[in-house]
């Protein structure tokens, strides 16, 4: 009666968010176009500080408040790609509430420092979610910076499952709540992603289970309560028991 396994959180393919380039979990926001040696933008409206529509080397596009020939102020900026960025900007980067919202569908609406979300919500193509807090982390060596998950969080499946917990180096790790549609319910200590742990899980059929979960299933040394309060501890192997 345990067999059904959740899918894997979706923080190995997007989740990360930076504005620096890709950074190993995507999507990554794309880089603000900056005047860099290359084909100055070419802009019309009040410049050098006022209202503008800016043309930049390599197709994107931008339109909202300039300050000394950079975005700032409530702004849109376009990417070649389809990409765009809305919202408020400062030193020509995304500073202040904001959205990204990238050609695949996925999108990072909340507040961003730098470029960098810091608080907010991840809407993933396939329709889950996560909602919750992001650290600021900068790469030994490259410097680079970028935000992950990190803090209290909630990732919603589109099918109505959901993990709430904390979170850490953008996945899982901590003590959380993972809790099916069903109303099959694990509490306890979460060890990554793929929900790898041990705790207490509640059956709707009224069993118990207490013990090490894999996927958020029994799985490992546990024991299983039934309604009358009845245990029966043993190994277990994809959420059954196994025969002694």
């Amino acid at each position: 009666m345990f067999h059904s396994t959740p899918k894997k959180l979706s923080f190995a393919a997007a989740a990360t968010v930076a504005c620096a380039g890709t950074l190993g979990l995507g999507p990554s926001l794309p880089v603000v176009a900056q005047d860099a040696g290359g084909r100055p933008p070419v802009c019309e409206g009040q410049l050098p500080t006022g209202q503008v529509k800016c043309n930049y080397e390599g197709g994107d596009n931008y339109k909202g408040g300039f300050v000394n020939g950079q975005p700032e102020g409530r702004g849109v900026y376009v990417y070649a790609n389809r990409d765009r960025y809305e919202g408020e900007f400062r030193n020509g980067l995304p500073n202040g509430q904001g959205v990204f919202i990238f050609s695949d569908d996925s999108r990072v609406v909340g507040v961003f420092q730098d470029g960098n979300i810091t608080q907010g919500t991840v809407i993933f193509p396939n329709g889950d979610r996560y909602v919750g807090e992001f650290e600021l982390v900068t790469e030994i060596g490259s410097g680079v910076t970028s935000s992950q998950p990190d803090g209290q969080g909630e990732f919603i499946y589109a099918n109505g499952d959901r993990f709430e917990g904390e979170f850490f180096a953008g996945g899982p790790f901590g003590r959380g709540t993972f809790t099916r549609t069903d109303g099959t319910r694990c509490q306890g200590e979460f060890f990554n992603q793929e929900l790898d742990g041990k705790g207490t899980c509640t059956f709707p059929n009224g069993f118990r289970y207490e013990g090490e979960f894999r996927g958020g299933i029994p799985h490992g040394q546990g024991v299983l309560i039934d309604p009358g309060g009845k245990r029966f501890p043993g190994t277990f192997r994809d959420g059954q028991r196994q025969d002694n």
